[in-house]
């Protein structure tokens, strides 16, 4: 969890989103964002797809750590 929200975070900063502004498109709340970044919660595989939609990227990058 915690690898998973690093990449996470890290290809975030990469497309210059904010938290807020991502949670905004993949309609989750920041919270929720932040705490898979920070590897609290164990985030759903449709939670995964819609990061990985909306930051341009496959579900699998998200996962190359």
């Amino acid at each position: 969890m915690e690898a998973f929200g690093k990449k996470l975070k890290a290809v975030r900063e990469e497309k210059k989103l904010s938290q807020e502004r991502l949670s905004l498109l993949c309609n989750v709340s920041q919270s929720h964002i932040a705490r898979t970044e920070l590897g609290q919660v164990n985030t759903s595989i449709s939670h995964v797809a819609t990061y990985a939609r909306v930051l341009g990227v496959t579900p699998a990058q998200l996962f190359d750590f």
